[in-house]
């Protein structure tokens, strides 16, 4: 096949100081090109290169402990940053979910309680379900099944707590619940429900520290884009869509 695309040695070089696999490095390598070449070619190229992040190891017992024992006090980046700092992998947002669903701590859909996840959330660990079936049992706390075909020797289907069947069980027998033993931050964000508060972020394309209202802040300063690189952002996805569609 005959070959289309000649890059030079200063835009090979260009490429090898620049990618890192993310799209805001791929965007800032089109603009410095000139957006002379594809974005296909681009990932190709780099790929030929040796660029390309290679995937990432399969987790390890003191990964998934780790992440068992930090969640939720600790957001999804903050998961991911503490991830790298204690051992030296960089997993992503979405491998950190998944694994968070896979553990048991969240259910399918995100949003609601496992039966392990509550106790997780209520006591810090996983072995009193004999008291969330007694609350169940007196019709204090409402719980549903989630309709898997999980066999009995599987554990049985999955239990699904909604936070706000969780959350009207709390007001309603606060006796019931020792705060000496529940996970604080969670506890806490659960009882207060999803409402947006104002915390100092850090941009992380700009690193200017701004303001901005988050439902899940973290222990750590969140990084979130600031309102100018949002902006300049979404001009660049318009400019890269406007691109694909001149070239399809």
């Amino acid at each position: 096949m005959k070959q289309k695309y000649f890059p030079t040695e200063e835009e090979l070089e260009l490429i090898r100081k620049t990618y890192d696999g993310s799209s805001l490095a791929l965007n800032r390598i089109m603009r410095l090109l000139g957006r002379k070449y594809p974005r296909w070619y681009v990932r190709r190229l780099a790929a030929h290169m040796g660029l390309a992040i290679p995937k990432p190891a399969d987790w390890t017992a003191a990964e998934e402990s780790y992440v068992a024992e930090h969640y939720p006090k600790m957001g999804v980046k903050a998961l991911q940053k503490g991830l790298r700092h204690n051992f030296g992998v960089s997993r992503s947002t979405t491998a950190i979910h998944v694994k968070v669903k896979r553990l048991g701590l969240l259910s399918a859909d995100g949003e609601g309680f496992t039966l392990r996840g509550l106790c997780k959330l209520l006591w810090n660990d996983q072995e009193n379900h004999s008291i969330v079936y007694r609350w169940m049992e007196k019709g204090w706390l409402k719980g549903k099944r989630r309709g898997t075909l999980r066999k009995k020797c599987q554990g049985g289907d999955h239990w699904y707590f909604d936070p706000e069947w969780v959350r009207s069980f709390i007001v309603a027998h606060p006796e019931e619940i020792d705060l000496r033993l529940v996970d604080p931050v969670a506890f806490i964000r659960l009882v207060a429900g999803d409402k947006e508060i104002l915390k100092i972020c850090k941009c992380p394309a700009c690193g200017l520290e701004h303001e901005t209202k988050t439902i899940n802040p973290g222990l750590v300063m969140p990084r979130i884009y600031c309102p100018s690189c949002k902006k300049r952002i979404a001009e660049t996805k318009m400019d890269d869509d406007w691109v694909r569609a001149m070239e399809g």
